[in-house]
């Protein structure tokens, strides 16, 4: 993911970081992704989210922004 389009992905849904090292996400943001999962680290990923840097978790990321279903008029 991320590796056909220069690494952009985007936050499918909102994320609190827990620790220095991590990201806090809101849905929609745009990051770039600078260093995948290795030997020790599978289920994160190190990016860049404007001029801060920090590991995300990759099952909140996608390709695309999240686009939610329009509400229609009952009436």
């Amino acid at each position: 993911m991320g590796i056909m389009n220069r690494g952009v992905i985007y936050a499918l849904w909102d994320y609190e970081a827990d620790g220095d090292d991590e990201l806090t996400l809101k849905e929609g943001d745009c990051m770039t992704v600078l260093h995948r999962e290795d030997d020790n680290e599978t289920e994160w990923w190190w990016a860049r989210l404007q001029d801060k840097e920090g590991y995300v978790p990759r099952n909140l990321l996608g390709l695309y922004p999240r686009i939610k279903p329009r509400q229609r008029s009952l009436a």
